[in-house]
């Protein structure tokens, strides 16, 4: 009776609760889209009276009190780069012309300058992530709201400052921020700003390193150049490198060289030069030449010296090689150099190079010569002539740095002292001589032994006469 009475109520408890959910599925399916609002109805304000008001004329009559605020619109402005903005002056290069000469600005904390040149747009940005916030000049002269224009006048540089607003349009208030001028100042690199030219490191012994030796001014092109070589006359010589790797250059006071495909090149200062490191003659002393060295951009110069180099000769030891033998024909003369029978003639060229003395036949030989890949002294044949009744070869003698030349005359008449081919002559005939009386005496004395030698006369058999005799004396 129970268990029937607990089913009753449990189909009936799970009959409600389907139908719940027909009703609440049936309310989704029927309800509107949309709601909507509540109409309210509209209510306007009247305003309370007043026993005190006054008429709007009464108000209107009292006008501005003293103490009433006018309003005005916030406007951007230039912010004062007097205070970070340092000038220090143009391009000092000799080949920048008054056109092309950039002037050099850098902001307080930043040691390297950048360049403007007169008339351009030098574009500034505010970085105010920097410790503490800063101008820099924009990277690549980017455009930025803010820029900056000069121009030199005297020792000063006037600046002129400018700025765009949100809409575009230029600011140039407050004036005295627009404009004004700034002193130039000395620009000293710091130690650690690197500056190469390739692979060399800019500083005083840069000249030293790369092998430069100053001669002075180059006798053999002076008397054989002619035409060709007529740039390097009067002109002071500069060796670089060494061994296969020489070369020279030759300059004066004011001349230029720029570095160009890792040598110095000899040019005239102009446009063509202004993309290249550049190294000026300042000024050449008896025993000091000056130079300064300036970068591509201008700005960055050094000093530099060199000392003249001298070298330590003695013609007449070179001189005293030379011996004559004699004349093989009207033109060509046989002498004797270090034990060596040479044949010279007129315009014969010889240097003295790794210990002897070479005759330069050659083009290659004479290029060589002249471009100092060979050196050492050199005498030239210049012709014959007669002093004093006497033939003599007339030529001219140089150092092996070329910077001296002295006049040099060889006797055409067999010197009195012997020499060192007819002393090796003489050796040889006296040994000879010596060598053959040897030989006779050896000779003169095996005879005198033969003579002193006892003999004996063989007659044959003895007969039997003459043994009986033999016999008998016995």
């Amino acid at each position: 009776m129970t268990a029937k009475w607990l089913t009753n109520l449990n189909l009936g408890i799970l009959g409600l609760i389907a139908a719940l959910l027909i009703g609440a599925f049936g309310l989704f399916v029927t309800r509107p889209t949309t709601i909507p609002p509540e109409s309210k109805a509209k209510t306007e304000g009247v305003e309370p009276k007043n026993a005190f008001r006054l008429k709007d004329q009464t108000y209107q009559a009292i006008g501005n009190s003293a103490l009433s605020l006018s309003f005005s619109p916030l406007s951007a402005q230039l912010p004062d780069l007097r205070r970070h903005l340092v000038f220090y002056g143009k391009n000092g290069r000799p080949d920048a012309t008054e056109n092309a000469q950039a002037l050099y600005f850098a902001f307080t904390g930043n040691k390297t300058p950048s360049s403007i040149s007169q008339g351009e747009r030098l574009y500034i940005l505010y970085d105010k992530y920097l410790n503490p916030p800063q101008y820099l000049f924009s990277p690549n002269n980017a455009k930025t709201p803010l820029w900056m224009e000069a121009e030199q006048k005297g020792n000063q540089a006037v600046v002129k400052v400018s700025m765009l607003d949100e809409e575009g349009e230029i600011i140039r208030n407050p004036q005295a921020y627009a404009e004004f001028t700034l002193p130039e100042k000395e620009f000293m690199k710091v130690a650690n700003t690197s500056w190469e030219l390739g692979k060399w490191r800019v500083d005083g012994t840069l000249l030293a390193r790369q092998k430069a030796r100053w001669y002075g001014i180059d006798r053999f092109i002076e008397a054989h150049g002619g035409d060709e070589f007529k740039d390097w006359m009067n002109k002071q010589r500069i060796d670089f490198g060494e061994a296969e790797n020489i070369y020279s250059t030759y300059v004066g006071a004011g001349d230029c060289m720029i570095w160009k495909e890792d040598h110095w090149e000899v040019t005239q200062p102009g446009s063509n030069t202004l993309g290249y490191p550049l190294l000026c003659v300042k000024k050449v002393d008896e025993r000091v030449l000056n130079l300064e060295l300036w970068d591509v951009g201008g700005k960055g110069k050094i000093t530099l010296n060199l000392v003249k180099s001298n070298e330590q000769w003695v013609p007449k030891n070179l001189e005293e090689g030379f011996k004559f033998l004699g004349a093989r024909t009207r033109s060509q003369f046989i002498f004797d150099i270090q034990n060596e029978r040479t044949f010279l003639s007129p315009h014969d060229w010889l240097v003295f190079t790794d210990g002897e003395w070479i005759k330069l036949t050659t083009p290659q030989q004479i290029d060589d010569y002249v471009q100092r890949r060979i050196v050492g002294p050199l005498f030239i044949f210049e012709g014959i002539e007669k002093h004093d009744d006497k033939q003599v070869i007339s030529g001219a003698l140089f150092n092996s740095s070329r910077t001296e030349m002295v006049p040099m005359e060889l006797q055409l008449q067999p010197s009195a002292q012997p020499t060192h081919t007819q002393l090796a002559k003489k050796q040889r005939d006296e040994k000879n001589r010596k060598t053959r009386e040897t030989n006779h005496q050896s000779m003169v004395k095996v005879k005198e032994q033969k003579d002193d030698y006892p003999t004996t006369e063989y007659s044959g058999p003895a007969s039997d006469d003459d043994d009986d005799d033999d016999d008998g004396d016995y």
